[in-house]
């Protein structure tokens, strides 16, 4: 997917270097509005928990800049 209306003008930067919710430094995604990090589904899931409840649906694989970017609002990978 090319163009995503969720991708926020302004990308936040991490709060963290782990899982803010279990600690976890492994297969970490940050949320592009407010730079929560968490880890990813095939853990707890933090990071999908934390779209669902603030309505953040854009987040990065980390480190930023390295990895994907995916839209749970679209269900696809932007580019």
């Amino acid at each position: 997917m090319d163009k995503c209306e969720h991708v926020p003008a302004e990308v936040a930067a991490p709060r963290s270097a782990s899982c803010e919710e279990c600690g976890s430094t492994f297969n970490l995604r940050m949320c592009a509005s407010c730079g929560h990090v968490g880890c990813c589904e095939s853990q707890a899931g933090h990071n999908s928990l934390h779209a669902q409840a603030e309505s953040h649906p854009v987040i990065y694989s980390m480190p930023v800049g390295s990895g994907f970017t995916w839209c749970y609002e679209h269900r696809a990978y932007l580019t």
